[in-house]
C-alpha cells in the first residue's frame, strides 16, 4: 500500500505549477524543476522561482507580492544551500516561510517543491464609508 501511494504522489507532484484563486488572493501551488533529477536543491529552488515569475507575470503579480512561502523539502541538510536563491528572488521583501520536511522522500520527486502564498489587500467598501 505504501509504495502506491509513494507513485501516486509522486505523480501529482511531477504535474504542472498551477495558480489557483482564493477569497484573499492565490497559491501558486506545486512549483519545481520540471527537470529535476541529478540537480541540486539550490538549482531546483532556482528553476522554481524562474518559473513562478512568468506564472504571476500572466495574472499581474510579482513575487514582490508574496505573503507566505511554504518549501516542501526532500533533503534537510542541503536546504540551507538554498538561502542565496531566496535572497536573489526576494531581495527587498520578506515573507513568511513554513518549510515542511518530507522525510524519506523517495528519489523520484523534486528535493523542493514551493507554494507561493499572496494575499491581496481587501478593498474598503466605499459607501458604507459614505454612511450608504
Amino acid at each position: 500500500m505504501k509504495d502506491k501511494t509513494l507513485t501516486r504522489n509522486a505523480r501529482s507532484v511531477a504535474s504542472r505549477p498551477r495558480v489557483v484563486q482564493t477569497t484573499g488572493g492565490f497559491v501558486l501551488a506545486g512549483l519545481h524543476a520540471p527537470q529535476f533529477r541529478g540537480m541540486e536543491l539550490a538549482d531546483q529552488c532556482r528553476i522554481a522561482f524562474e518559473e513562478a515569475v512568468t506564472l504571476l507575470k500572466a495574472h499581474d503579480l510579482s513575487l514582490s507580492d508574496v505573503s507566505r512561502i511554504v518549501c516542501h523539502i526532500a533533503d534537510a541538510d542541503e536546504f540551507p544551500a538554498s538561502f542565496p536563491v531566496f535572497r536573489q528572488f526576494f531581495p527587498s521583501t520578506s515573507p513568511g516561510m513554513t518549510m515542511m520536511w518530507v522525510k524519506d522522500a523517495p528519489s523520484s520527486v523534486p528535493k523542493i517543491v514551493v507554494d507561493l502564498i499572496i494575499t491581496l489587500p481587501e478593498v474598503e467598501d466605499v459607501g458604507a464609508d459614505a454612511g450608504f
